[in-house]
């Protein structure tokens, strides 16, 4: 009798580790989405003055945390990529490519703000 249960706990224990193995699995959609939406939030300064002011300028309020946002999603997305799988490559790219975004969208600014505290600073 004890035999059978021990075999049952045993495999109760392994379709327990099986199901916290499998979860959903990165896409990385969503730090190539944010990426973009951070690079697009900083072409905002640049629209027409025929738009509303808070459409020009809202925006701008939010470029560092969604592009910082998509920086950190894009890499816990490769890191759950890691290791070599059949189907993760476009997921990798995107992840890739929503990192890099993230990370044009964060330095752009800041270079902008340095350059200009240079030359007003003499």
């Amino acid at each position: 009798m004890s035999f059978v249960k021990q075999e049952q706990e045993q495999e109760h224990e392994k379709e327990h580790e099986q199901g916290q193995e499998q979860g959903p699995r990165p896409s990385g959609l969503v730090p190539l989405v944010l990426g973009a939406a951070a690079v697009a939030m900083i072409g905002c300064l640049f629209l027409p003055e025929g738009f509303p002011a808070w459409l020009r300028f809202g925006p701008v309020y939010l470029v560092l945390p969604v592009a910082i946002l998509a920086v950190v999603l894009g890499l816990l997305d490769l890191r759950h990529l890691r290791g070599p799988q059949e189907d993760g490559g476009v997921a990798r790219r995107r992840a890739r490519i929503g990192v890099l975004l993230g990370t044009l969208a964060t330095a752009l600014p800041l270079a902008l703000v340095w350059f200009a505290a240079v030359l007003l600073g003499g």
